[in-house]
């Protein structure tokens, strides 16, 4: 008779409501696994820390499209101004300095400019690169996907990074505008007053202080990031950059010496079915041993 219960035991494992219950506790281990991530890493998520680089490129280009269009017109009164200096014929004693003073103010306009369009550039490269990651977070987690990972990850970094370097370059470039920028066109009325009132009409403004038109260098200057700004952008761009390899380490530390763990207290309804189960496995043992 004793033979029989390895069987009632076995068909009684093979029954479809103990199929489903265990389907049941495996969807409750994997939510428990889910619920155990802490706090820190849902907030060092690297979806979590792109989304945060997204934000501060949307802030950097709504700066820079603030100041592009004024900066723009601006640097093309003063090439225009330049230009002109060069085919005056020299006169007075102090032409060769003069000259010098503008074009040292002019190619603080020009590494202006270039700094500017490479930040722009730099924006764009991150923004594809955090476009590609996401991309990957929400694929399959392949082998391929791994790897090209690491890659498209050194390299979102370093082009995010390089943004707070042209920043920080950017600096010298503004301060030379900012202290040169009067004396330059002062020195070329010197030259010659017609290149000088040129400017001053398409600008709409004038050089010497008279009436009440806007003082040219004044609105050469204000068409450039003031320096406070550079410098609140760089600590802005180095910090995100900080967050984004915190990231990228937190979640390499917790996939390689945390990983999930399944092992958790079994849920009270996982011990009500269990007990529900053991009281007709063993009913039904007993009905066969007493047949």
């Amino acid at each position: 008779m004793p033979a029989f219960t390895p069987l009632a035991a076995t068909n009684e494992k093979n029954r479809p409501l103990d199929a489903i219950w265990s389907n049941e506790e495996d969807d409750e281990e994997q939510e428990t696994v889910v619920e155990k991530r802490g706090i820190v890493a849902k907030l060092f998520n690297s979806s979590n820390a792109q989304h945060a680089k997204l934000l501060v490129l949307a802030v950097l280009a709504l700066v820079h499209f603030y100041y592009l269009n004024d900066f723009l017109v601006k640097f093309a009164a003063v090439d225009e101004m330049s230009q002109d200096a060069r085919y005056i014929k020299a006169s007075g004693p102090n032409y060769a300095m003069d000259m010098a003073s503008v074009r040292y103010t002019f190619q603080g306009f020009i590494d202006y400019k270039k700094n500017l369009w490479m930040t722009v550039g730099a924006m764009c490269a991150s923004l594809a690169t955090t476009a590609s990651l996401l991309t990957i977070y929400s694929g399959p987690r392949d082998a391929f996907n791994r790897a090209a990972m690491i890659v498209i990850r050194v390299f979102d970094l370093c082009a995010f990074l390089f943004i707070s370097f042209l920043l920080f370059a950017r600096i010298s470039s503004a301060v030379v505008i900012n202290h040169t920028t009067q004396h330059s066109l002062r020195a070329a009325s010197r030259i010659s007053s017609n290149i000088v009132n040129d400017l001053a009409n398409t600008l709409s403004c004038t050089v010497e202080p008279r009436d009440e038109l806007p003082i040219c260098s004044r609105q050469i200057i204000d068409s450039i990031f003031p320096v406070k700004l550079i410098e609140y952008l760089i600590i802005l761009c180095l910090l995100t950059g900080a967050y984004i390899g915190l990231a990228y380490l937190i979640e390499w530390c917790i996939r390689h010496f945390f990983p999930p763990t399944h092992e958790k207290l079994t849920p009270i309804s996982a011990i009500s079915r269990n007990l529900v189960a053991s009281s007709r496995c063993s009913s039904d043992n007993s009905v066969l041993i007493a047949a």
